[in-house]
């Protein structure tokens, strides 16, 4: 997991904002620049997909080994399991909330920028990092609604910044997030 994040990294350091408009103004308008925009989205999605099943699985073994415990007594094995899980799912947990919270921010930064300035520059990079932003979103919708809730107050206000996006497919993402994750909270 430590060197599929790493490459991602790299692939998200290469496509950065000021790197990507940069790269831009040397290739035709034609196509977009060469990078690693693909690497970097199939790397997003399978680190997401990671680290979802690490959380979300943890979720469902403490349930149920809490259930056989409670039915045939304490187990000293499935104790040491459901603290290994535990700890699993903290790290994953963490990864994952630092992970999103880094590519919203990374988004709401630029989109609050778009309003000062109305570069063609910033709104073509934009585009080209929206499929990202959106997985991340989307993989959001999916994200345990405990981690979602406990970590709301970091990720309300990026979010938000997105809803005024250029981008159609970020305000849809958003509002599949709305609609998935904060219905459940509101009473």
């Amino acid at each position: 997991m430590d060197i599929l994040l790493s490459v991602l990294e790299f692939s998200a350091s290469y496509n950065s904002y000021s790197n990507l408009r940069m790269r831009m103004h040397h290739v035709t308008a034609e196509r977009p620049p060469l990078n690693l925009l693909r690497q970097e989205l199939a790397g997003t999605s399978i680190y997401l997909d990671i680290l979802q099943k690490a959380t979300s699985a943890s979720t469902t073994n403490n349930e149920n080994a809490v259930d056989i415990n409670v039915s045939h007594g304490i187990d000293v094995t499935s104790v040491n399991d459901r603290t290994k899980d535990e700890k699993l799912e903290g790290v994953a947990e963490e990864k994952l909330v630092s992970f999103c919270g880094q590519i919203l921010k990374e988004a709401s930064e630029l989109q609050s920028g778009t309003g000062e300035s109305a570069n063609v520059d910033i709104h073509r990079v934009l585009e080209l990092r929206s499929p990202i932003i959106v997985k991340v979103i989307k993989g959001m919708c999916l994200m345990n609604s405990h981690i979602f809730k406990k970590h709301l107050r970091e990720f309300y206000p990026l979010i938000t910044k997105l809803v005024c996006s250029d981008q159609m497919d970020v305000r849809g993402a958003v509002g599949d997030l709305f609609s998935m994750q904060l219905t459940s909270l509101l009473p």
